[in-house]
């Protein structure tokens, strides 16, 4: 049986980011991706169809292709200084796709950064330890995003449905937490970069977070209530 893992980043820039910075960040991703998850090193620009998202590569394993960089560049001057995102998936393994999102939100906050992985696997492969060394290694480039595994279960569902949620595992940045702070999770593992505590990843369940079972829904809504009441549960309105 396979299911679906979702990974969201959310972090907010100084400023609106060089197309070559917004590019390395993506290949970042995608090595990491690739070192804990059995994907491709290719990817390529999604289209309407299977067959139109088949054409352009966008990335290798030596990085950005020549089109690649072509198609970002047009992409990124479409609407330059406010808003610029790009869709690209695995076509050789069909089972994982990255959405990446920059924008100009608002003049009293200005820029933000939102990017969303969604990859196929089977429940065999949905080891907590292993997913979590995945979150924790992303952390290390981005220690000041907000990560959410498997938040996008419905909304009427969760405690909050204005907030980020545990979902099944969740990363707060700058925050220093331990399991004694939030029992009702499962576990909460201190990430640390350069000697220094740089947030925290709190995990629910000890399995993969199933939106359709009634007692890991409770548990994370435990848990959000648990982060809400200790004021590190964000709103979206503020990602």
């Amino acid at each position: 049986m396979k299911k679906r893992l979702t990974i969201e980043l959310y972090f907010k820039p100084e400023m609106y980011l060089p197309l070559p910075v917004c590019i390395k960040q993506i290949e970042q991703i995608l090595n990491i991706l690739h070192h804990y998850i059995p994907t491709s090193q290719d990817w390529y620009l999604c289209g309407s169809s299977k067959k139109k998202s088949s054409i352009y590569k966008l990335f290798d394993k030596e990085g950005v292709t020549h089109i690649g960089l072509e198609k970002l560049s047009k992409e990124y001057q479409k609407d330059r200084g406010n808003y610029f995102s790009e869709a690209i998936w695995d076509k050789e393994t069909e089972k994982a796709s990255l959405l990446y999102i920059l924008a100009n939100k608002s003049s009293y906050q200005r820029f933000k950064v939102n990017t969303s992985i969604d990859i196929d696997l089977p429940l065999a492969e949905m080891q907590v330890e292993h997913i979590q060394n995945f979150i924790i290694a992303l952390t290390k480039l981005f220690n000041d995003a907000y990560i959410m595994v498997n938040g996008k279960y419905t909304r009427e569902l969760r405690v909050f449905p204005d907030r980020l949620s545990a979902g099944w595992m969740l990363y707060l940045p700058q925050a220093e937490l331990t399991h004694k702070t939030v029992p009702e999770s499962f576990n909460v593992i201190s990430v640390n970069h350069q000697d220094k505590v740089t947030g925290s990843l709190v995990v629910t369940t000890p399995h993969f977070f199933d939106e359709e079972n009634i007692d890991d829904i409770k548990k994370v809504n435990r848990v959000d209530i648990r982060l809400r009441d200790l004021g590190i549960l964000p709103l979206y309105a503020d990602m």
